[in-house]
Parts: structure tokens; C-alpha cells; sequence
């Protein structure tokens, strides 16, 4: 049988996995870009897409998500998305569900 532990050591316990857990799953997400883990709590802006090659649009995550095919010169370069300016960028970035 194990020693009972102080509430003060429990939750510091607790936290310490919940960050952990959490930790992981979150560097995975940020580095395939989609559905980025900050883009409902922090303040993103929309930039023109760049790029070296002739292609200077990409796909609409949201657009994408409904099932339609659409290009945009935007992106959101935090989340590392193409999104339409209008409404799909709001859209991404306020509803947790898209």
C-alpha cells in the first residue's frame, strides 16, 4: 500500500502530467500547421503569400474543410495557413469548429 501524499504534492503531480500530455500534443500540431493550437486565443494577422516559385496562392483551409477548392494569395503565417481574407480568416480564428 502506498503512502498517502500531501494535496500540495498531488496536485503539483497532477499539473506536471497535464503539461507534459498537453506539451506534446500541442509541438505536434504547431508543426503540421493545421489547426494551429493558438489561433483562437492569440491575435493573428492576414499576409500576402510569398513564395519563390510561380504558385503565389495556397489552399483555403476552411474552404477545404467544407469541401471546396479554393485558392488564396493570403495566409496567416502564425498558423502557417492559406485562408481566404474574407470571412474564412475570422472564421478560423474564432470558431473551434470550422
Amino acid at each position: 500500500m502506498k503512502e498517502p501524499i500531501s494535496m500540495a504534492k498531488f496536485q503539483l503531480q497532477l499539473i506536471r502530467e497535464i503539461v507534459g500530455k498537453y506539451h506534446q500534443s500541442t509541438s505536434r500540431q504547431h508543426l503540421t500547421g493545421n489547426n494551429h493550437p493558438l489561433r483562437l486565443t492569440e491575435r493573428h494577422f492576414p499576409s500576402v503569400y510569398k513564395s519563390a516559385g510561380k504558385n503565389r496562392s495556397r489552399r483555403c483551409v476552411v474552404c477545404s474543410a467544407n469541401d471546396k477548392r479554393h485558392e488564396s494569395k493570403y495566409e496567416c503565417k502564425d498558423c502557417n495557413v492559406g485562408l481566404c481574407v474574407d470571412p474564412c480568416f475570422k472564421i478560423y480564428h474564432c470558431e473551434l469548429n470550422y
